[in-house]
């Protein structure tokens, strides 16, 4: 989808695809629905101790709604949609799109929405809430570190998207301060700060009950002019 055939941004390519992009209010409340279903199997399964002849039922019964699913595709694994207010939202990555169910259960509180391009950076806080599950658990009662890193990355990637410094993630430093817990709203906030040349800056951390559980700092790069 990039025409150099480079390495290109969601925030890059969806410039280039301007006023094309779908509007996030065209997406029918069926999508979001069959996430939510799909979740709640995936919960399902992690804690089922059903008989091996009821698992071996199942997995048939999935089997069946997954080649339903398959007989239309979309041709890339990607999918950019415009809010009325200008801001672009990634539907199926996996940091938090909606209707990706592998992706954490983000809700946004506070995300501004993106400058114009060519604009310089503005600073720029935004604020996010995870409810995470069973399905994220690592050690005994606790969130897995690889999760939190991975929304700790969604997180300090629209922080720095939203500045007006959009970019790839080329490095991303987490610190587990704590447990975090499944099953309770957590809140995760990251923040732009500071840009040099094409390089962005951004940190942030996971909040439970006031406390930082975990802390991250990132790098993103953003892709070269085109000629």
């Amino acid at each position: 989808m990039n025409p150099s055939g480079g390495p290109i941004s969601a925030g890059r390519l969806a410039e280039q695809l301007g006023e094309s992009l779908p509007a996030a209010e065209s997406i029918p409340a069926e999508s979001f629905a069959l996430v939510e279903r799909v979740r709640e199997l995936v919960r399902a399964v992690v804690m089922t101790d059903v008989s091996p002849a009821e698992r071996d039922a199942a997995a048939q019964r999935i089997a069946e709604v997954t080649d339903a699913l398959r007989r239309r595709r979309r041709t890339q694994p990607i999918f950019l949609v415009r809010h009325a207010d200008g801001r672009v939202e990634s539907m199926v990555q996996a940091g938090s799109g909606r209707l990706n169910p592998q992706a954490p259960p983000i809700e946004w509180i506070a995300r501004p929405t993106e400058p114009p391009p060519g604009t310089e950076p503005v600073p720029v806080e935004v604020h996010a809430r995870c409810r995470f599950t069973v399905a994220h658990a690592g050690s005994p009662g606790r969130v897995y570190g690889g999760v939190l890193a991975l929304v700790l990355d969604e997180v300090l990637g629209v922080a720095a998207r939203a500045a007006g410094a959009s970019g790839m993630t080329v490095a991303l430093s987490v610190s587990l301060k704590g447990g975090t817990p499944f099953d309770v709203p957590v809140d995760v906030f990251g923040r732009f700060t500071g840009r040099d040349g094409r390089k962005s800056f951004a940190s942030g951390e996971v909040v439970v009950d006031g406390v930082p559980t975990a802390e991250a700092s990132a790098v993103y790069v953003q892709e070269r002019p085109r000629a």
